[in-house]
């Protein structure tokens, strides 16, 4: 069993792929290449080139990001930082913890970002102000 941290490290995966002669799967296993529980499970697509998603951090959900096609750039920020990821591959995951702020910055025409998230949808879990998240992971600046 994983231990979760709330301030663990963002990192990207190479998830495990086969390959043959009838084409490639790729797997991603709860409580191996996704270190939670999945209670939650969608995907975004069809976001027009002006638009971007996400804009919000969860206090309590672990995600894990994965685009199934298509490309995808994210930008995380966390007590420690920002930084930018490109999903450009399906075999590519991302770990999103708790209280990370995430900008899901721009789509491909053809992108489809899978999500499993580690809770159900609770409206009440999300923090939707910048300015919040800044005061959540740096209670000393209150």
């Amino acid at each position: 069993m994983f231990i979760l941290h709330i301030n663990m490290i963002l990192s990207m995966d190479l998830l495990k792929t086969y390959t043959d002669s009838r084409g490639k799967l790729t797997i991603a296993e709860a409580h191996r290449e996704i270190p939670f529980d999945v209670q939650r499970i969608y995907w975004i697509y069809g976001v027009p080139d002006d638009q971007s998603r996400g804009m919000h951090a969860n206090r309590i959900s672990y995600q894990y990001l994965v685009a199934v096609k298509g490309v995808v750039e994210i930008c995380l920020e966390n007590a420690d930082g920002r930084k930018h990821y490109l999903l450009d591959s399906p075999d590519k995951g991302l770990l999103v913890p708790p209280l990370t702020w995430n900008e899901l910055l721009k789509f491909s025409e053809d992108a489809v970002l899978l999500v499993m998230a580690s809770h159900p949808y609770e409206p009440q879990t999300y923090i939707n102000s910048y300015e919040e998240f800044q005061l959540a992971v740096h209670p000393q600046t209150k």
